[in-house]
């Protein structure tokens, strides 16, 4: 009987171990690694699909660029299945992979959501409130009349004035062959004749007319040029330029009629601003607006000059100047990264974080206009976003990522948690980790991704990423050991004081 109770005793303590044991989860949300034994199945590394999924609390009205994070609930609360978010309709909602949910468009739609062969659908209207309506447009342009070759800015005011955050405006010309406009109110004359320049913008429209003249044979030039009543014109290419500190561009001059002096004289308004050299190569020296002048001594024509983000009007203008078609030189007043986005012949634009703080939306519906990227160099990163890439011109993207070092690798917070309008592509200096998480506020847990290759990251969801080398993991203390466990020990106790302690019922 010895023998036995020794035995039922051992029992009852490997028993008790391997309940503990199984029920280890390294406290629940702790991330570890490496618990699993090799060739060993245990209980928290089996599947357990999902039997039920049920979309929880979410607002089915939307207004037009808010956003919302979805948070379907999935039983058994410990089911291996992730959750899918799937939008029948991107143009009006997009949804990240972690289920936050973005208003890009109105109308009706229907997100999504499976975990493992359960679905749950969530519909949703998107509309717009009465200040992102407009109601009325004033259209005008610098100048109603230009020579052909010539062009001046269309401004555009919209009423009311919060709607021009959401407002989508289409220009048009009555008659393309007088005069053209382009996405960004650049108006060009391209024949004698008068054209009707129309503002659309839903059901409300705006028009304003455009003239067109010959280039005279006794007048100033071009809308960029200015010169004395001498019949000669001067034609500067190209007629404005956007540079960064450092930059350099050519000036290509020539001028009409031939048997004109061909020599040309360049002048900065603002050496500290850009510099021009003898031969017309324009250096850009710091951050401004100003002018340069280019004359062969008779007439002559101003190029305007516009350097990093600086939305200065140009320095004063040459003297030479007395047309009163010079008002046509003045360039379009936009953001100058706008600017720059619009006249590079690259495909990437380059800015430094401290010029781009903000990508705004006029940035965003330049980038998805022309389909160029702009990179942003920031502290130990670069980040990227392509025009193909906008989701939503309505909102703005934060471009500062503050790189924190913890115990688990480096931390930053992107966006500042709001919603993404864009996809991001961030290139990072160091690219020594291998694996990247992104934190789920509704969860608790860091979520693995994977969109982290060789120091390159790509996202669509705003907010808290780590980068690290561990694997962490998430398991969930599983209370049926526990149970189980105590239960047997309780067992095994009773047949212990049955068989060996029977006489303490005597």
């Amino acid at each position: 009987m010895k023998s036995t109770a020794k035995k039922l005793a051992v029992c009852a303590a490997a028993l008790c171990l391997l309940a503990c044991g199984t029920a280890v989860s390294a406290a629940a949300a702790s991330p570890v690694s490496g618990l699993a034994l090799s060739g060993v199945a245990m209980p928290w590394d089996q599947d357990v699909p999902a039997e039920s999924i049920e979309a929880g609390s979410y607002t089915a009205n939307m207004l037009l660029g808010s956003s919302q994070q979805l948070s379907p609930v999935v039983r058994p609360r410990n089911s291996t299945d992730s959750v899918v978010f799937i939008s029948d309709d991107t143009s009006i909602l997009t949804v990240s992979n972690s289920g936050v949910v973005q208003a890009v468009g109105v109308g009706t739609t229907r997100i999504t959501a499976a975990a493992g062969n359960q679905i749950c659908a969530y519909t949703i209207v998107v509309s717009m409130d009465s200040s992102m309506i407009v109601t009325e447009m004033d259209l005008s342009l610098s100048s109603n009349t230009i020579y052909v070759g010539n062009s001046v800015s269309a401004q555009l005011q919209v009423r009311p004035t919060s709607a021009s955050n959401y407002a989508t405006v289409a220009l048009t010309s009555s008659n393309e062959k007088v005069a053209t406009v382009n996405n960004f109110g650049r108006v060009t004359g391209i024949a004698p004749g008068t054209a009707t320049i129309t503002a659309t913008c839903g059901s409300v429209t705006a028009t304003t007319n455009v003239t067109v003249m010959s280039i005279p044979n006794s007048s100033t030039g071009t809308a960029s040029t200015g010169s004395s009543n001498s019949g000669q014109v001067v034609t500067v290419n190209p007629s404005y330029v956007v540079l960064k500190p450092g930059a350099t561009r050519t000036l290509t001059a020539s001028v009409k009629p031939s048997s004109a002096s061909q020599k040309f004289t360049y002048k900065s308004a603002n050496s500290n601003i850009a510099t021009v050299s003898p031969s017309g190569v324009i250096t850009a020296v710091g951050t401004g607006a100003t002018s340069i002048t280019v004359s062969n001594g008779t007439a002559s024509a101003m190029v305007t000059v516009i350097v990093n983000r600086s939305a200065a009007s140009s320095s004063d203008n040459s003297s030479d100047s007395s047309s009163t078609e010079s008002d046509n030189d003045t360039p379009i007043e936009i953001d100058p990264v706008v600017q720059a986005i619009q006249d590079s012949e690259d495909n990437e634009i380059v800015f430094t974080q401290a010029e781009v703080p903000t990508v705004t939306g006029d940035i965003l519906n330049a980038l998805r206009t022309t389909g160029k990227t702009l990179c942003v160099v920031g502290d130990g990163y670069t980040m990227q976003i392509a025009g193909s890439g906008v989701k939503s011109t309505t909102s703005e993207l934060d471009t500062m990522l503050i790189l924190t070092e913890s115990d688990q690798g480096i931390e930053f917070e992107l966006d500042k948690g709001k919603a993404l309008p864009c996809s991001v592509r961030i290139d990072l200096d160091v690219s020594t980790y291998t694996r990247l998480y992104l934190y789920n506020a509704v969860s608790n847990k860091w979520q693995y991704l994977n969109s982290y290759t060789d120091g390159i990251i790509t996202a669509d969801t705003a907010g808290r990423y780590l980068l690290t080398n561990q694997n962490l993991k998430f398991a969930n203390i599983n209370w049926t050991f526990f149970i189980a466990g105590g239960v047997v020990v309780v067992l095994i106790g009773i047949a212990y004081v049955v068989l060996k302690k029977r006489y303490w019922f005597w």
